[in-house]
């Protein structure tokens, strides 16, 4: 598992357009969530980006980590809305029960941020993944994200995200991995 990992960044970070990416951190009194976005492509139709993200939960004694990739692109003459979809590699561990994960899931993303609500925006994400694309201890696996943020500057914007994340693990049932509002900052560079 850690070789297929390692060789996913890899390849990811050799497929990225230099200019287009951001770094993300999220946190609680007890969980915090790091987040690398490195764009790969980017013209008049849309944009693709490789994904990194690492999740440790003191309260749900839980780690998570995702590789994956998006396509995001701009439906009609609606500025400032974003629709996109990808795929996620998610995997970890829960802990309290010493039980393991490891997830292909497909997404979809909403981002509605239109220059007349004055730097704020609103997007919202959902994550499946199937049994036949579950391995390990689980059996399907569910995110849900809404995420508010607002532009600081044109580079630096602050985020309220709430974030929760469900498996269905064979013989014990279905466990919340993940249930928590957290605050932070996306940056672009």
């Amino acid at each position: 598992m850690k070789k297929l990992l390692i060789f996913l960044v890899l390849f990811g970070c050799t497929l990225v357009d230099a200019g287009a990416a951001s770094l993300g951190l999220q946190f609680n009194d007890y969980s915090a969530q790091g987040e690398l976005s490195l764009g790969v492509a980017r013209d008049d139709y849309g944009a693709s980006a490789f994904n990194l993200r690492y999740l440790y939960n003191d309260d749900e004694e839980t780690q998570l980590g995702s590789v994956g990739f998006d396509f995001m692109g701009t439906p009609g003459n609606v500025p400032g809305l974003d629709l996109g979809v990808g795929a996620h590699v998610i995997g970890g561990e829960a802990n309290a029960e010493d039980l393991e994960y490891v997830n292909l899931g497909v997404g979809v993303k909403l981002s509605y941020g239109p220059p007349s609500l004055g730097g704020f925006a609103l997007a919202g994400r959902l994550v499946y993944a199937p049994k036949i694309f579950s391995w390990r201890d689980s059996e399907r696996l569910v995110e849900t994200g809404v995420r508010l943020s607002y532009a600081l500057t044109p580079k630096i914007r602050a985020l309220v995200d709430y974030q929760n994340v469900q498996v269905d693990f064979d013989e014990r049932g279905e466990r919340t991995i993940d249930d928590a509002f957290r605050v932070g900052f996306q940056a672009h560079f």
